[in-house]
């Protein structure tokens, strides 16, 4: 009876035994997974060096222990290795936490790595099964080579610390630094031995600091030294601390790296197209030249300082949100400049004018002597200078004067109402010959008839075309053929009109208190007529003409 006693309480307190630690495990199983704080601190609590518990840690993921304690192994050296510090005294304890953004019960550790984040199952947080499935691929991609390192450099010796850091760590470090510099150099004499001679003569450029490709070799080999670092740094295992901080200066510095080679290209770029514009004759690109490359220097430093900004969980929609407020009331305050900006691209693109060009713009006709930026400068045949902003020049119609391929002339010659109808013919047939016989004329448009019956005089209409190229040669013609109409005009006798008023005087009945006009002083028909002053033409000087 006692030894079937004593069997009976071993059974008893062996089965409350294995109750008590279902029970406590159960427990100890739902604190673990009761928010996303629990289940971070019961992963990298559990596998700290002093505190090492991977099957402990291994309940923060959802598959079997042994699976979990490999998988949170290789988390704790993906998120030391990519330099992914937790601040677990700001992770949410509330178990019905929600994100944000969507709306759904996950927590993302960090949006730097999308693919590692925690989720509720069944009313529990665990890691997200994504992440589980994804956790060897990226051990695989940050440490290719394994633990080989760690296992090799066991011996007491190499564990001694400096500033934290064991001996064969820092040696890792020299012999990564060695490796970068190697890079650096051979980059730069494959570049400038094989590629900067190929793309300078195919692109014949010429800078004034040196060979174009120089300065581009040396940021290439620095951006692939950089990048290398950045590679093979966490492969040290490096405290997670000690990666945050380094990863960080090397990702800044990689990007500011880039922005230097993309403004180095844009240099280039611009050289090139500057010894393009050098052999056209529109020295509108010229001057905005240096503006496109302002323009394109900032647009890459935005770029790479959003980049960077980025990385530095800087707000960038707040951010954005205040440069667009500035950007507007800058372009509501300088709208008429900017108007005129545009204006002048306007200009340079469709190029409706050059200077050296005459031009008539409403009612102002000149030639163009500057095309700049915010303004076109015009010296008229006045004189004078004047200047239009580019915005009502690219708004309005503009007759290009230095663009005809013919000058035209077109006047009205008036003659006396009493000559006679033969000697009109003979007159007009006499200034058609004068026309044909012109060199610079066009002898399929002449065009000389009798027109129009003026005020005071017959209007004989004269019409055509200079096949001249500068306006000097255009007065020059002109003059030719109006002398030439003079002397036929005196060899036939016709006279040339000119505006004349007659005025007829009324007699009135005499009546007191007046003056009475003495009939002698009148004339039959009481005609006065105004007659202007004769003209010398042959010793007329023509005032020096200007040339278009």
């Amino acid at each position: 009876m006692q030894g079937f006693l004593s069997k009976a309480t071993i059974w008893f307190v062996f089965i409350g035994c294995f109750m008590w630690l279902r029970v406590f495990g159960q427990a100890d199983s739902m604190l673990v997974n009761s928010s996303p704080h629990a289940v971070i601190h019961n992963h990298l609590s559990n596998l700290d060096r002093d505190f090492y518990h991977p099957e402990q840690a291994a309940l923060s993921f959802p598959i079997d222990r042994e699976k979990g304690k490999i998988l949170a192994v290789q988390l704790k050296y993906i998120l030391d290795g990519k330099g992914l510090f937790i601040d677990q005294n700001r992770l949410p304890k509330d178990k019905h936490f929600r994100d944000s953004l969507s709306g759904e019960a996950i927590y993302f550790i960090t949006r730097n790595e999308p693919l590692i984040y925690l989720e509720q199952i069944d009313s529990v947080w665990y890691y997200s099964r994504t992440t589980v499935a994804a956790i060897p691929k990226i051990y695989q991609k940050i440490f290719p080579l394994g633990n080989w390192a760690g296992v090799y450099f066991q011996s007491p010796g190499w564990q001694i610390s400096i500033l934290g850091i064991p001996l064969w760590k820092w040696l890792g470090l020299g012999l990564f630094y060695v490796c970068a510099v190697i890079l650096f150099r051979l980059i730069r004499f494959i570049f400038d031995r094989s590629v900067a001679p190929r793309l300078n003569k195919y692109l014949e450029l010429k800078l004034e600091n040196g060979p174009p490709f120089r300065k581009l070799s040396r940021l290439l080999g620095f951006w692939v030294g950089v990048a290398f670092f950045q590679y093979v740094l966490p492969m040290l295992y490096l405290p997670v601390t000690f990666n945050a901080r380094g990863l960080k200066l090397l990702y800044i510095l990689n990007i500011l790296v880039t922005i230097f080679i993309g403004n180095q290209l844009i240099r280039i770029f611009m050289v090139k197209v500057q010894s393009v514009t050098e052999k056209s004759d529109t020295p509108l690109a010229d001057q905005f030249m240096p503006i496109i490359k302002v323009a394109a220097f900032s647009v890459v430093w935005a770029i790479g300082i959003f980049y960077i900004l980025n990385y530095l969980d800087v707000n960038i929609t707040a951010l954005l949100a205040g440069i667009s407020i500035g950007s507007l009331a800058i372009a509501l305050a300088a709208q008429d400049t900017i108007k005129n900006f545009f204006g002048s691209i306007m200009i340079f693109a469709d190029k409706p004018f050059r200077v050296g060009d005459a031009i008539l713009f409403k009612d102002i006709a000149g030639v163009v002597e500057e095309i700049g930026i915010r303004s076109t400068r015009i010296r008229t045949f006045a004189n004078s200078l004047t200047t239009v902003p580019n915005s009502q020049l690219a708004d309005e119609a503009i007759e290009n004067l230095g663009l005809r391929l013919f000058r035209r002339y077109k006047t009205e010659i008036g003659i006396t109402y009493d000559t006679p109808p033969a000697l009109i013919d003979s007159f007009v047939n006499g200034i058609r010959v004068i026309l044909e016989q012109h060199p610079f004329t066009r002898k399929d448009v002449i065009e000389v008839h009798l027109n129009d019956f003026g005020a005071s005089a017959l209007n004989i209409m004269v019409f055509t075309f200079f096949d001249v190229s500068d306006y000097t040669l255009e007065l020059k013609s002109r003059h030719e053929v109006m002398t030439a109409i003079i002397q036929l005009a005196e060899e036939l006798g016709v006279q040339f009109a000119f505006p004349t008023q007659t005025l007829h005087i009324e007699t009135l009945p005499s009546r007191k208190g007046h003056t009475q006009i003495p009939t002698s002083n009148l004339k039959d028909e009481a005609q006065l007529v105004n007659k202007p002053e004769e003209h010398d033409f042959k010793n007329e000087h023509n005032s020096e003409p200007q040339n278009n």
